[in-house]
């Protein structure tokens, strides 16, 4: 990874971490695809498919939520490492899609 997407990746989970996200318009709905976008097929777009890095994502959430309001020391470790594991999927959904967009899948 380039030094600048990195640097930006750290700064947007910095920002996610600090809830800079938390009171966006349409925060919880689904993402708005629109007609012909290649992220995801026409077919999938109309029947509610949700893509596996927002599953994710919305997964990291609630568990630095749990983990925020948890007080219990073996059950925040848990939690982080839960936190690390969904994390770490999310950035190989995230790679397997650049991946797949480059190659025009």
């Amino acid at each position: 990874m380039h030094f600048f997407e990195q640097l930006a990746n750290e700064r947007i989970e910095s920002a996610m971490e600090d809830g800079a996200f938390d009171d966006l318009p349409g925060a919880g709905k689904p993402l708005p695809f629109k007609a012909g976008d290649p992220v995801v097929p026409k077919s999938l777009q109309t029947s509610g498919y949700t893509p596996p890095v927002v599953i994710l994502i919305r997964k990291l959430e609630d568990l630095r939520v749990a983990l925020r309001d948890e007080s219990d020391r073996d059950r925040r470790r848990a939690l982080l490492t839960e936190i690390a594991e969904t994390d770490m999927r999310r950035r190989i959904e995230i790679e397997r899609a650049v991946t797949d967009a480059t190659r025009g899948r």
